[in-house]
């Protein structure tokens, strides 16, 4: 826990007694908006870091600029606001390039490396961050790069590479302290040991993770390791658990400021909805998936496909055809976005499609049929 509180919360030195108590401080600002993100209130923390990056630069204080522009990508990213992540983070490496600043280098990069649409452009920003990281002997850096490379890699069909490297991801975090990486490592490595069907392993992975949040007071991730541990319970047929897990995460969801991780516990309980036969429950959750991801601002979302897809194939199922139509379209235009990505997506999503339209065009012509005969 300590490293933890050292590594994320704000820092801010002791005020001079000859202070202007009417001034405004740079570093206070930036340590106000590092703690109301801390709190889950990252648009209020974003905007005290921007007053805080616009008084650097009116002081010509690039360090501050530069500090100030890695913490803006870390909490745009809690907010799901993945536009500015990418706006901050190469002007964080620029600046820091130019400082010499060997950690803002590899914290710049790393955040690069996480959004990168191009795997091989993403893999390179994330070794070389690795690399200065462990350069300089910096645990809680390793730790993110690992957690971030094994989960490209497990989303590359990679499982059992990502598995080695997740394992030594929740070691590192786990041996220096760091609370928040040891969850996220746990997280992605508990989705990882789903993957490879070892279920019993994931749920192990889940529960440790979300013991930690708990103890910590993490929302955020409270609401993540929740929303992971229903999935897969429900994987495990065990609905009731998994319903009651997935409704804690999502009213954890909704008190986080957290829009992805409430669209993915959305998103499961519609999954979960529709495994028990409730159609409509299914839909009302799957809606809200969708809306919470479509206001997340990225340019491909495979959640959003997925959740689109599901609430196509729950409109199609009560009867709703037609309605369906638009999120079939809604999933294939977002799974076509990464790349074609899920193939088998894509086609399940057109033959369903093709379905209805086809249905649709034989009851127009029995209409017809049936008024000319009239």
């Amino acid at each position: 826990m300590c490293k933890t509180t050292f590594e994320y919360l704000p820092h801010c030195p002791p005020t001079p007694k000859n202070t202007d108590p009417d001034a405004r401080s740079a570093v206070l600002l930036e340590n106000l908006g590092d703690l109301e993100s801390w709190k889950g209130n990252h648009k209020t923390g974003y905007i005290y870091l921007e007053k805080a990056r616009h008084l650097y630069e009116e002081e010509a204080n690039d360090n501050g600029i530069a500090s100030v522009l890695r913490k803006q990508a870390t909490v745009a990213y809690r907010d799901s606001n993945f536009v500015e992540v990418m706006k901050a983070a190469p002007a964080a490496l620029e600046k820091c390039r130019s400082l010499e600043d060997d950690i803002g280098i590899a914290y710049a990069l790393f955040w690069i490396g996480l959004l990168e649409t191009n795997v091989v452009d993403a893999i390179r920003n994330l070794q070389e961050s690795l690399e200065i990281f462990r350069a300089r002997g910096n645990s809680v850096g390793v730790a993110k790069c690992l957690h971030v490379l094994g989960e490209r890699y497990r989303r590359e069909g990679l499982a059992e590479k990502a598995l080695k490297i997740l394992e030594e991801a929740v070691d590192v975090a786990s041996h220096c302290g760091d609370s928040l990486g040891e969850v996220n490592a746990l997280t992605i490595l508990g989705v990882t040991h789903i993957d490879l069907n070892h279920t019993d392993e994931a749920i192990s992975a889940f529960q440790r993770a979300l013991d930690i949040v708990k103890n910590i007071g993490w929302k955020p991730g409270l609401s993540t390791c929740l929303s992971r541990m229903g999935w897969a319970k429900l994987r495990q047929g065990i609905h009731a658990e998994a319903e009651e897990l997935l409704r804690e995460s999502v009213l954890v969801g909704r008190s986080s400021d957290a829009g992805w991780r409430l669209g993915q516990a959305l998103y499961f309980s519609g999954m979960c909805f529709r495994a028990q036969d409730r159609p409509k429950e299914a839909i009302a959750a799957l809606e809200e998936s969708c809306s919470a991801f479509q206001n997340i601002p990225l340019h491909f979302h495979p959640n959003l496909a997925d959740a689109a897809a599901l609430l196509a194939d729950c409109k199609s199922t009560l009867g709703h055809k037609q309605e369906a139509l638009p999120w079939y379209d809604t999933a294939i235009a977002e799974w076509r976005k990464g790349g074609h990505r899920n193939e088998a997506g894509i086609s399940e999503c057109l033959a369903a499609k093709n379905a209805i339209l086809a249905d649709m065009r034989r009851r127009d012509q029995g209409s017809l049929h049936c008024e000319t005969s009239s």
